[in-house]
């Protein structure tokens, strides 16, 4: 155990200096401390092993210290976002092919500068590139075109990928050359043709989509699968069956292990299966899971060839150590933090789930049936839910549904997993020596495959197959394992340290409730329920929800999607009663907004949200720069700039996704239509939101003369509801607009007895006959709607 420990040191050190950035006089100064106690200390082991662990902790600290990138004038990444280009390097890794482009990863060596000079640099790029020509591992490419820095996204950070993986410039919509070619390594060159020949033989041998799936299952190429079919095995929790992972790996290396062993013997074999597994992990791509699966199977087979028992969980610390020494920026990576918990789950919980499912058995049929039939569910369920237990809450973090049917779709194609890679395999082994034979052999992994795909989609389409759980906070991951380490500690203990805890505990409540009052008892009861009645109203019923909120003469409407995601478009002039509003919409607890949307910098838009940014976590911000002519507009700019909160630059066409069936669109202002000097009025932002058959428009301040313009370039206009341009201005809401959106209700966000008169008379005539809402008569108003249909709900 104690290299456990040691490898939880050093991934916590890794972790910590990502988080901390420890200077590295304090890492030194820390690993000689502990240096001396483990040196000096001749007494009790734990401290000895407190001193072994803090110096792994400093190690894994100074790793990624080392592995931080520092550009300097020969790093390419230090060219980025100049203009126009010229690269020239060599595709390092196997292409990544995707239906209408190329992800080629380059090592760049020749700089071309938009002023012509010629640098020699450094760094890899990933370059974009048409679909044809085919480009391949070693080949010397030219690209022509603009250095970027990767972009980062409201839920994914692209530059943060890639830089997991070396690339810290990407170059798009790129002229590519191929220059020379052959360069690189013989034998990685030789392993990807032999890749290259495999995937090609699948694609003859077998009919679409069957031949997709055995591709990414053989050898980990998901592009060619179509997306509803991807879809349905995310819906079900199966897409370990495509990815390849550590179950691929363990199938393969029994096979080749059984295989050696009649082949060549016991002795030889254990190094013939070792190479097949290496090949094998380079065939396929050689990705966090896969090389977790690769060493922690290397290992065993070195174990047993040694004759000595392997340690399941030292393994997977050995494999930790080596993957992230290699490159600590993998600790990162979601396959790695998968694959580490699954197997983890594996390690922790298959043997206790199946001994607790032999004994309930057991209760109603003999020992022996029983014990047959765990080990018949044991790979399909047992299995599945040991690795489940451990790998969700990562999962409901990164993609926000729970499958309700995994367990039923895992039992139904787990079983014959085996039976399509040693099928597949082999037709696909026939079919490279000779097609004709490769065919016939291919028709029982047809079979095989085809059932799995149907088995996917038919659980796929059960009613409730899959929820969306919405946002969950690092907090919430961190409590789930929080709780499930405390579970498993806790069910590993002896049964006599169990009932002696127990009657610690007991012990401890008696005294702490001797000395509390059966009103204070009462009283604290009360209050949980209160907590927990405020909690559950605050939970998303899986409807729309936009409320134009009464915050005086101004604008401010609150948005919360389906699935609990929340959008604040504009601030209103009162910090007061924005924060007020949001108080009674947001849970108690919750202090994130996921987007927030400024349509112009006027202060009757502006004033609230400046507490907000102060206050609230944001996700993105979507705002025009017509530049600043008030402090309020400046302390916004200073507050998003000293924040990592990606801004959007709200402009005709940007298209938000706020959650499945939600689009936010921008339709209006235009790249060119902000001119110095004029009213930031016309340059608001009209946004249009759509769910189903539902949609709202929301026009900011904009003038009649603007709403003609959107008119003539035949704007996508026609919504549901309308909330009027500039508080119910006379110069607003023209009959020509009205025409093109038709309204079913209009809402008029203006302040009680404001000294502008909105909304003028002239407005009101024009909106006659339509369902007309105003904040100032009405309070909030607030409209909910399935997608189908819609009801509007009034404060006063």
């Amino acid at each position: 155990m104690t290299l456990v420990y040691l490898s939880v040191a050093w991934l916590a050190g890794i972790a910590l200096a990502r988080a901390l950035l420890f200077p590295w006089q304090l890492l030194l100064l820390l690993g000689l401390a502990s240096l001396v106690g483990l040196l000096g200390w001749k007494g009790s082991s734990r401290f000895r092993l407190g001193c072994v662990c803090l110096i792994m902790l400093v190690l894994g600290s100074g790793r990624l210290l080392l592995a931080l990138p520092r550009p300097d004038d020969h790093s390419l990444s230090t060219y980025n976002d100049l203009g126009r280009v010229t690269v020239e390097g060599v595709v390092v890794e196997a292409p990544d092919e995707r239906e209408f482009h190329t992800n080629l990863r380059l090592t760049a060596e020749t700089l071309v500068l938009p002023d012509g000079r010629i640098l020699d640099v450094s760094g890899n790029v990933l370059v974009r590139a048409d679909r044809y020509p085919a480009y391949s591992y070693g080949d010397r490419l030219r690209a022509i075109g603009l250095l970027e820095t990767p972009p980062e996204f409201e839920d994914f950070s692209y530059r943060d990928y890639l830089a997991r993986q070396g690339v810290h410039s990407l170059m798009r919509e790129v002229r590519v050359v191929r220059v020379g070619g052959g360069e690189g390594s013989r034998v990685y060159r030789a392993l990807l043709g032999l890749r290259r020949r495999a995937q090609d033989t699948i694609s003859r041998i077998l009919p679409e989509p069957a031949g997709a799936l055995l591709t990414g299952i053989l050898l980990g190429v998901e592009t060619g699968i179509p997306d509803d079919l991807l879809e349905d095995f995310s819906a079900t929790g199966t897409t370990h069956i495509i990815a390849i992972s550590g179950f691929n790996i363990t199938i393969i290396a029994n096979i080749i292990s059984n295989f050696a062993r009649r082949l060549v013997g016991e002795r030889k074999a254990t190094w013939v299966a070792i190479g097949g597994v290496t090949v094998s992990t380079i065939c396929v791509g050689a990705s966090a899971a896969v090389v977790r699966a690769a060493i922690m199977g290397v290992l065993y087979l070195l174990a047993k060839h040694l004759g000595r028992e392997s340690f399941a969980p030292v393994s997977l610390g050995t494999a930790a150590i080596l993957m992230t020494a290699a490159n600590p920026f993998t600790l990162w990576d979601l396959g790695f933090q998968l694959s580490i918990a699954a197997t983890a789950g594996l390690i922790l919980y298959t043997e206790p789930l199946e001994q607790g499912a032999v004994r309930l058995l057991s209760r109603i049929t003999s020992e022996r049936l029983a014990l047959r039939t765990v080990g018949l569910l044991s790979e399909a369920l047992l299995v599945t839910l040991s690795a489940q237990l451990t790998t969700l809450p990562l999962l409901l973090y990164h993609f926000r549904q729970l499958s309700l049917v995994t367990m039923l779709t895992n039992l139904l194609i787990l079983p014959i997993q085996p039976l399509v890679m040693i099928c597949g395999g082999i037709a696909t082994l026939a079919g490279i020596v000779w097609l004709p034979l490769g065919k016939v052999l291919a028709w029982v992994a047809w079979l095989c495959l085809t059932y799995t795909i149907e088995m996917v989609k038919l659980t796929a389409r059960v009613p409730y197959a899959w929820v969306d759980l919405g946002r969950m906070s690092v907090w919430m991951v961190w409590g789930c394992y929080g709780l499930l380490g405390g579970l498993t500690w806790w069910g590993y203990q002896t049964p006599e340290r169990r009932v002696e805890m127990r009657e610690r505990v007991l012990t401890l409540w008696l005294s702490l409730t001797t000395r509390v009052s059966d009103r204070a008892m009462l009283a604290g009861t009360g209050v949980a329920l209160i907590l927990a009645v405020a909690a559950w109203r605050t939970l998303p019923d899986g409807q729309l929800h936009v409320h134009f909120l009464d915050v005086g003469q101004g604008d401010a409407v609150f948005v919360e999607t389906p699935s609990g995601r929340q959008v604040l478009v504009d601030g209103g002039p009162s910090p007061t009663r924005l924060l007020s509003h949001l108080g009674q919409r947001l849970g108690f607890w919750d202090h994130f907004l996921d987007l927030v949307i400024l349509s112009h910098p006027d202060d009757d838009v502006l004033a609230g949200l400046i507490p907000v940014l102060e206050r609230y976590e944001v996700g993105g911000v979507v705002a025009r720069d017509v530049g600043c002519r008030s402090g309020l507009c400046g302390r916004m700019r200073e507050l998003v700039e000293d924040t990592p909160t990606p801004i959007w630059h709200g402009e005709e066409g940007l298209q938000v996704v706020l959650d499945e069936g939600v689009l936010l669109t921008v339709l209006h202002p235009g790249p060119d239509l902000f001119r110095e000097g004029l009213s930031y009025n016309d340059n608001s932002l009209v946004v249009r939101l759509d769910y189903g058959e539902v949609c709202f428009l929301l026009t900011g301040d904009i003038s009649g003369e603007v709403e003609e313009q959107l008119v003539e370039q035949g704007a996508w206009l026609d919504c549901t509801v309308l909330k009027a341009a500039h508080h119910g201005d006379s110069g607003s809401t023209s009959e020509v607009f009205l025409e093109a959106v038709e309204p079913e209700v209009v809402v008029i966000s203006v302040g009680e007895g404001n000294v502008f008169r909105h909304p003028h008379g002239q407005v009101l005539e024009r909106v006659e006959g339509l369902r007309v809402f105003r904040t100032d008569k009405d309070g909030t108003v607030e409209v909910i709607s399935n997608g189908e249909t819609f009801s509007v709900y009034v404060e006063r």
